[in-house]
């Protein structure tokens, strides 16, 4: 489908045969000779990657092909968690400098800055990036490091000054996902331009005439105070307002009803406020992180993340209705700018059938997000044929870790759904 100049096409195929599906996947994505072509395969898909990249390669004449395998693929409204799949995007960007690259983990001797320099060379992170997209393989590859170096290593601009200082923004985007076919190290499989392996890191920049636009949605709301921490060391929280951590978060669930203190289920989140300056904070202005565990003699709760002193924090809520809010609300915020030439989907692998009770929810909520909406009687009826190739251009993959920003950072996160929005340029050139 085409917008402007940026066309994009996606395709998904249940063939089980490799080549028959790389056949017919690449007869699904009716672009010519695209500058790059995405390729999201299954684990019965494995391996055969490399024919695969060479076959779409050869029928849709790309200049570039990526792929790399997962538990399971979306493509447009639907998606295939079990059994084979392979989807794909065909994406044609004129003017756009498309850079794909191998991470190589820069020496563990080097400053912070000297680590952001050396990746954003490799990256390809100049003042014209418009988007990194970054997937790797999660047994081999050290996340707590490259992420923050990853956000580092994007080019800054100065958008104003505050409190008599610069405020710098980040040039582009990262998002992305890690490989989930395989659950024990060398079962993934990712595929750069012809070079196959089973472990590290890949991916590939776009920069210059290219909108990409990212929908994070964590799937969560919070719930109880806003509390400030007040003693903390390393990812242990130790008071809460000036509280023991326990006890600040015992007063925050006895804050819920009984009907969310049952989909609590046990599993406590806690948000981390990303922009302390914001005095009405949403949903999307937490990262949330996972309660691993409390120890009720001190009083001091672990958390997924290193916090400190001063942070804000929140509880938060996670059920399959506010997922299915979250992701809608977000999308609904993006219906105010242009449509979209294509969409990629980084899914985290709980997001799937089993827990909205229903496929293809999260490739859907994205590629109709921009249909006219029906008239009631329309709307009121149930059982309507589903035509996997309406609405916008879309392909992904069920992760096991997903990439993203909040705000001005860029995270890793879970049960997460990532949504990557390729657009034309806007009057300002970005």
């Amino acid at each position: 489908m085409a917008v402007g100049g940026v066309v994009c096409a996606s395709g998904l195929s249940v063939e089980p045969d490799s080549m028959g599906a790389a056949d017919e996947l690449s007869d699904r994505l009716a672009v010519e000779s695209p500058d790059l072509v995405m390729v999201f395969a299954t684990a019965e898909h494995a391996r055969r990657m490399g024919m695969i990249e060479d076959r779409v390669r050869e029928r849709t004449g790309a200049r570039h092909v990526m792929a790399l395998t997962g538990s399971g693929v979306m493509g447009g409204r639907v998606d295939r968690e079990d059994g084979s799949g392979l989807s794909a995007m065909a994406m044609r960007l004129p003017g756009v400098r498309v850079k794909p690259f191998w991470i190589d983990l820069p020496a563990s001797g080097l400053s912070p800055e000297e680590r952001a320099v050396e990746l954003g060379e490799q990256i390809g992170a100049g003042d014209d990036l418009r988007a990194a997209f970054v997937f790797a393989d999660p047994f081999s590859v050290p996340l707590v490091n490259l992420i923050p170096d990853l956000a580092a290593a994007r080019a800054r601009r100065v958008v104003g000054r505050v409190v008599g200082r610069k405020r710098e923004e980040p040039i582009g985007v990262i998002a992305g996902g890690l490989a989930s076919a395989g659950a024990t190290p060398g079962r993934n499989t990712l595929v750069c331009d012809g070079q196959i392996r089973t472990n590290g890191a890949m991916g590939v920049s776009l920069s210059g005439p290219v909108r990409v636009d990212t929908v994070v949605s964590q799937g969560c709301r919070p719930f109880g105070p806003r509390l400030v921490i007040t003693k903390a060391r390393g990812n242990l929280i130790q008071e809460l307002g000036g509280v023991r951590a326990v006890d600040a978060m015992r007063g925050a669930v006895g804050t819920l009803g009984e009907e969310d203190r049952k989909l609590l289920g046990g599993a406590l989140l806690i948000g981390r406020v990303i922009d302390e300056t914001k005095k009405h904070l949403g949903r999307g202005d937490y990262l949330v992180r996972g309660v691993l565990g409390a120890d009720e003699e001190s009083g001091s709760v672990a958390v997924g993340d290193l916090v400190r002193v001063g942070q804000s924090v929140r509880m938060h809520l996670r059920d399959e209705r506010t997922a299915r809010e979250d992701l809608s609300l977000l999308m609904d915020g993006q219906r105010l700018y242009a449509r979209p030439a294509g969409a990629l989907m980084f899914s985290c692998v709980g997001r799937g059938e089993a827990f909205f009770d229903a496929p293809g929810h999260d490739a859907g909520a994205v590629s109709r997000a921009f249909d006219p909406l029906p008239d009631g009687p329309r709307a009121a009826k149930s059982g309507q044929a589903l035509d996997a190739d309406a609405g916008v251009p879309l392909a992904g993959f069920f992760a096991a870790g997903e990439i993203g920003p909040i705000g001005d950072g860029i995270y890793h996160h879970e049960q997460t759904a990532v949504a990557a929005l390729i657009r034309d340029p806007d009057e300002t050139g970005s």
